[in-house]
This record gives C-alpha cells, structure tokens and sequence, in this order.
C-alpha cells in the first residue's frame, strides 16, 4: 500500500470516528490562549509518533491485524483476551454513536426520521464492510481528496471571514 492510501486511511479514521473535526480541538484549547496552541502542537506530536511507531512495528514483524500487534506485545492469554475483549466493545460503541450521530445530523438537517437516517448509513457500511479493508482503503482514497479540496476552497473562498462567528467560546475550561 502507499503512503498517500496510508495517510488518507488514517485521516479518514480521524475525522470519520469524529475525533479531529477541529471544532472540539479549538474550543477545548482556545481558552488557554498561547498555551492552547503549544497543547495542540504536543497533542498532534503525540498522535503523530503514535502512528509512526504502530506503522513503523507492524511493518517489522509483518503483523496483518491488531490481535497479530497484541500478540507481538503481550504473552499472557487472558490478558490477550481481556484487551481483546475491550477493543471490540470500543469499537462496537463507536460504532453505534457514529450511526445515531449521522441519524440525528439527518433529522436536524432534512427532517428525515433519525431512524431512517441511521438505517441508512448502517446499510452502507455493512456493503463497505464486506468489502474488507480494500473497500475502506479505496474509500478514504477518493473522499478524502474531495474533502481537503472543498475544505481548501471554502478556506479560500470570499466566506472565509466567516469563519469563526460558528466557533463561539461555549465555556472555559480554565476559569470557574
């Protein structure tokens, strides 16, 4: 796989779990100033090794899944199993707030019936699903492009000194 498939898989996880949309990144570290800046640059430094780390062992040891990167970690079995157990469950609850998340964004968007929204999306990824991580890979690989595109165009754009009357301060996580 290629580094560009790489990056935009793991960009796509990013904003597609709705962990780096931005907004939260600002208003959480907006209240502490020139400070919140060098947290950004710390939070994005740490993410960043991360990754490079996992890309880096599960290239070396020709790992294919994450039971193969806990097996390359942990010797214990029921240790194994237990975090096993806890990614699968992280997962599964990430994604049923995912769909009711797209449900919801629906209502409020369209009016469609939450339930119909959520249908939806479930259905979709249950087709994206069957088609393994090649399905998730070319995905990432064509909406992603026409997501930093359109990010870039609206930055760019004559709306752009708008943008920060939606980012309003909603509390401060530094005073009291």
């Amino acid at each position: 796989m290629s580094i560009l498939k790489v990056v935009f898989v793991i960009i796509g996880t990013l904003i597609g779990a709705g962990f780096a949309s931005g907004q939260e990144v600002y208003i959480f570290f907006y209240s502490y100033g020139v400070k919140g800046i060098l947290g950004i640059i710390i939070s994005s430094g740490i993410i960043g090794f991360t990754i490079y780390k996992t890309l880096k062992i599960t290239k070396e040891n020709n790992i294919e899944n994450y039971k193969g990167f806990l097996d390359n970690f942990i010797k214990k079995e029921k240790l194994k199993e237990l975090i096993n157990s806890i990614i699968n469950i992280f997962i599964l609850i990430s994604f049923y707030v995912m769909i009711a998340g797209f449900g919801a964004y629906l209502e409020q968007e369209i009016n469609l019936n939450s339930f119909i929204g959520s249908s939806i999306l479930a259905f979709l990824c249950v087709i994206l699903f069957k088609t393994n991580i090649k399905g998730i890979v070319k995905i990432n690989e064509i909406l992603i492009p026409i997501l930093i595109a359109v990010v870039l165009v609206i930055r760019n754009s004559k709306y752009s000194k708008y943008r920060y009357q939606h980012f309003e301060q909603p509390y401060s996580f530094t005073k009291k």
